[in-house]
Protein backbone atom coordinates (compact mmCIF):
# COMPACT_ATOMS: atom_id res chain seq x y z
CA UNK A 1 0.00 0.00 0.00
CA UNK A 2 1.09 3.54 -0.71
CA UNK A 3 0.13 6.72 1.12
CA UNK A 4 -1.24 9.64 -0.89
CA UNK A 5 -2.07 13.17 0.20
CA UNK A 6 -5.48 14.47 -0.89
CA UNK A 7 -6.00 17.94 -2.31
CA UNK A 8 -8.20 18.83 0.70
CA UNK A 9 -7.70 20.11 4.21
CA UNK A 10 -9.57 18.65 7.19
CA UNK A 11 -10.25 22.17 8.47
CA UNK A 12 -12.34 22.93 5.37
CA UNK A 13 -14.73 19.98 5.70
CA UNK A 14 -18.25 20.51 7.03
CA UNK A 15 -20.20 17.86 8.92
CA UNK A 16 -22.11 15.49 6.59
CA UNK A 17 -21.25 17.43 3.40
CA UNK A 18 -19.29 15.18 1.00
CA UNK A 19 -16.75 16.76 -1.33
CA UNK A 20 -14.73 15.46 -4.26
CA UNK A 21 -11.04 14.62 -4.17
CA UNK A 22 -8.93 12.85 -6.75
CA UNK A 23 -5.56 11.20 -7.05
CA UNK A 24 -4.21 10.46 -10.52
CA UNK A 25 -7.72 10.37 -12.00
CA UNK A 26 -9.28 8.19 -9.27
CA UNK A 27 -12.20 9.98 -7.61
CA UNK A 28 -13.06 9.90 -3.91
CA UNK A 29 -15.88 11.11 -1.69
CA UNK A 30 -14.50 12.81 1.44
CA UNK A 31 -16.60 13.94 4.37
CA UNK A 32 -16.73 14.59 8.08
CA UNK A 33 -19.29 12.48 9.94
CA UNK A 34 -19.69 12.23 13.71
CA UNK A 35 -16.37 14.03 14.13
CA UNK A 36 -14.41 11.58 11.95
CA UNK A 37 -13.10 12.07 8.41
CA UNK A 38 -14.14 9.37 5.96
CA UNK A 39 -12.80 8.69 2.48
CA UNK A 40 -14.74 6.33 0.22
CA UNK A 41 -14.77 5.67 -3.50
CA UNK A 42 -16.37 8.61 -5.26
CA UNK A 43 -18.37 6.79 -7.94
CA UNK A 44 -21.50 4.71 -7.35
CA UNK A 45 -21.33 1.08 -8.50
CA UNK A 46 -24.83 1.20 -9.98
CA UNK A 47 -24.60 3.69 -12.87
CA UNK A 48 -21.60 5.80 -11.99
CA UNK A 49 -23.33 8.47 -9.93
CA UNK A 50 -21.10 11.03 -8.16
CA UNK A 51 -21.07 9.97 -4.51
CA UNK A 52 -19.22 13.20 -3.65
CA UNK A 53 -22.47 15.00 -4.57
CA UNK A 54 -24.45 12.65 -2.36
CA UNK A 55 -25.75 13.06 1.17
CA UNK A 56 -25.27 11.43 4.55
CA UNK A 57 -28.27 9.82 6.21
CA UNK A 58 -27.59 8.37 9.65
CA UNK A 59 -24.48 6.27 8.97
CA UNK A 60 -24.84 5.93 5.19
CA UNK A 61 -23.53 7.76 2.15
CA UNK A 62 -26.42 8.10 -0.31
CA UNK A 63 -25.93 8.34 -4.08
CA UNK A 64 -27.75 11.37 -5.54
CA UNK A 65 -28.84 9.54 -8.71
CA UNK A 66 -30.71 6.44 -7.52
CA UNK A 67 -30.32 6.52 -3.71
CA UNK A 68 -27.88 3.62 -3.43
CA UNK A 69 -26.61 3.52 0.16
CA UNK A 70 -23.17 2.67 1.56
CA UNK A 71 -21.97 2.36 5.16
CA UNK A 72 -19.69 5.34 5.88
CA UNK A 73 -17.25 3.25 7.92
CA UNK A 74 -16.90 0.17 5.73
CA UNK A 75 -18.22 1.04 2.24
CA UNK A 76 -20.56 -1.95 2.47
CA UNK A 77 -23.66 -1.63 0.31
CA UNK A 78 -26.94 -1.45 2.23
CA UNK A 79 -29.22 -4.49 2.09
CA UNK A 80 -32.00 -1.97 1.37
CA UNK A 81 -30.36 -0.98 -1.94
CA UNK A 82 -29.45 -4.30 -3.63
CA UNK A 83 -28.72 -2.55 -6.94
CA UNK A 84 -25.34 -1.36 -5.60
CA UNK A 85 -22.26 -3.33 -4.55
CA UNK A 86 -19.63 -2.57 -1.92
CA UNK A 87 -17.14 0.26 -2.39
CA UNK A 88 -13.81 0.84 -0.66
CA UNK A 89 -13.42 2.82 2.56
CA UNK A 90 -9.81 4.00 2.78
CA UNK A 91 -7.59 4.18 5.87
CA UNK A 92 -7.22 7.89 6.59
CA UNK A 93 -4.59 9.95 8.40
CA UNK A 94 -4.86 13.61 9.40
CA UNK A 95 -1.79 15.73 10.06
CA UNK A 96 -2.63 17.42 13.36
CA UNK A 97 -0.54 20.50 12.62
CA UNK A 98 -1.53 21.18 9.02
CA UNK A 99 -4.88 19.40 8.61
CA UNK A 100 -3.62 17.59 5.50
CA UNK A 101 -5.56 14.40 4.72
CA UNK A 102 -3.73 11.28 3.54
CA UNK A 103 -5.09 7.89 2.53
CA UNK A 104 -3.57 4.48 1.89
CA UNK A 105 -4.24 2.82 -1.44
Amino acid sequence: MMEYRLNLNAKDLKEDEPVKADINGKVFSVFLHAGKIHVLDGICTHEGGPLYDGSIDRNELICPWHSGAYDVDTGKASENTPWVTDITAYPTKIDGATGEISIEI
